[in-house]
């Protein structure tokens, strides 16, 4: 077994984070104009300097919490280095690089790999013919012998001056900007990962790449731990329209594993309908993994919430941070609301109704062999996102239902709770069961907190903390804050930005 796979393990989202994939901002998200923000993805124009001083915060976090040797190294550049050889501690290919074996960097460990000759060659060709490149581009890039600089490339789509004999650089593939959010290429699923499938057009770069590693870095020596779901074969004869019903995409901001035995699937804007049930099927009948019971999250499909973990994501065993709006709670005393007054008025559309999450959940005993012509579906489904989230914490954790608690976004207060929602109010990833990242804007989710007996940390009083002696495991009930002025601005927060590698079990 190649030490890449030596520990490779996630089956909660609470345990101890150990080993994580990321990727810094890179120069493709200031490629972005106003005119291909559909295209890409974004709603703004991001400072992409601030945006990687954000981002730094980040990554000195996680080094704080898995790797804090790295830390003195980094302090080492930026206290006598100038302010980009500062930035360039964080960004694969420099000197300055910090080269963690637990903080992973996706690019850099794309130059791995691409140091061996074939699978170089076989990464050139299936990225070529995918973005259509003319044959003197994929010659140029079979060409270029430094590791580093092809992976920046593949990542980037720059061509520089140097190699393309032009005198200036070369666009050559469009940006990827999204690839800070690693969350969403694979799903570490106990030892094995699920690859996705992206929905976009944007995003497909990415999941070659993610294969690309998943295939001959992380499961070079167990191949089979690799799963791919892909549609049927006679997907391709079918009618467009047909074929948009049978399309499969996945994305992992819509996979939380919960629990050892449980599964919980978005089916989502991201995530197709034919994916989550070919994920049910395909799951249950991986016996080595005893997935046991698989809850699946339907929501509206609107570009607000295009992840389950946009809505909610898991702080403790018994705490959780949701958008309000999708409590069924909440829902069921707005629609009361409208009932006694508003639809009163003549005036009110159908269509203007909010659309309710639908939960519907299925189950496999582990003692009883798969079949696929059976039906796994539980006949009492949970009547909301809320009631899932109690069901969870007390049925797969034996927490005591009145210790159950809901940190809603934005405090639960119109309008705060829409707008930090926005900005990813919800969206947190815990270091340790208890200890999570969040954004600094979102001020009242902040406050939401500090309510439910958390305390609130930026990342700079963090690091004055731990200077001072203090370990970071030794953090209890705490909220730590990012700069997100700029970060924000991507649509994604924490836990969008981190794919776990290994947890400590619980």
């Amino acid at each position: 077994m190649s030490s890449a796979q030596q520990s490779l393990y996630v089956e909660t989202e609470l345990g101890a984070l150990r080993k994580l994939l990321i990727h810094s901002p890179d120069g493709g998200i200031g490629k972005i104009i106003p005119s291909t923000f559909q295209d890409n993805l974004y709603d703004d124009i991001v400072h992409l300097k601030k945006m990687q001083k954000e981002y730094n915060h980040y990554v000195k976090l996680l080094l704080y919490f898995l790797d804090p040797e790295k830390v003195a190294y980094i302090n080492n550049c930026q206290q006598s280095a100038s302010e980009e050889v500062q930035a360039n501690c964080f960004i694969p290919g420099k000197k300055e690089y910090f080269n963690s074996n637990k903080v992973l960097e996706a690019q850099n460990l794309l130059e791995e790999i691409v140091k061996d000759e074939k699978v170089k060659l076989r990464l050139i060709s299936a990225i070529c013919s995918y973005e259509e490149s003319s044959l003197s581009i994929q010659q140029k890039l079979e060409a270029i012998q430094n590791p580093a600089l092809l992976a920046k490339i593949i990542i980037t789509g720059i061509l520089p001056a140097a190699e393309n004999g032009t005198g200036e650089d070369q666009y050559i593939f469009p940006p990827i900007p999204n690839f800070i959010f690693t969350r969403d290429i694979g799903i570490m699923l106990k030892d094995h990962i699920l690859l996705s499938r992206m929905a976009t057009s944007a995003r497909k770069r990415e999941s070659l790449i993610t294969k690309f590693l998943a295939l001959y870095y992380f499961f070079k020596d167990t191949p089979e731990k690799v799963i791919e779901i892909i549609e049927e074969s006679d997907f391709f004869l079918y009618e467009e329209q047909e074929r948009r019903q049978r399309i499969i995409t996945i994305e992992g901001g819509d996979i939380m594993m919960t629990h050892p035995r449980h599964l919980v699937v978005g089916c989502s804007e991201r995530t197709s309908s034919n994916a989550v049930n070919e994920i049910i099927h395909t799951l249950f009948s991986r016996e080595e993994l005893g997935i046991e019971k698989i809850s699946v999250v339907k929501i509206p499909r609107k570009r607000a919430q295009m992840h389950i973990d946009t809505i909610f994501t898991q702080v403790k065993r018994n705490v959780w941070v949701l958008y309000g709006r999708y409590s069924e709670k909440i829902m069921e005393a707005e629609n009361n609301i409208k009932k006694s007054y508003l639809d009163r008025l003549a005036h009110r559309a159908d269509a203007e109704k909010e659309e309710a999450p639908e939960i519907l959940q299925f189950f496999k005993k582990a003692s009883e062999p798969y079949q696929r012509n059976k039906d796994y579906s539980c006949p009492n489904n949970p009547t909301g996102i809320e009631s899932l989230l109690v069901q969870i914490s007390t049925q797969d954790y034996g927490c005591k239902p009145e210790d159950v608690k809901i940190i809603y976004s934005g405090g639960n207060d119109f309008p705060h709770d829409d707008r930090e929602q926005w900005t990813d109010s919800c969206n947190v990833v815990a270091l340790k069961e208890g200890v999570v990242i969040g954004y600094d804007r979102n001020d009242k989710t902040s406050e939401a907190f500090r309510g439910a007996g958390f305390q609130i940390m930026t990342t700079e009083q963090a690091f004055t903390l731990f200077e001072s002696g203090v370990q970071p495991q030794s953090l209890e009930n705490t909220l730590i804050l990012l700069p997100s002025a700029e970060l924000s601005r991507a649509r994604g927060g924490s836990h969008c930005m981190s794919m776990p590698l290994l947890r400590d079990k619980l």
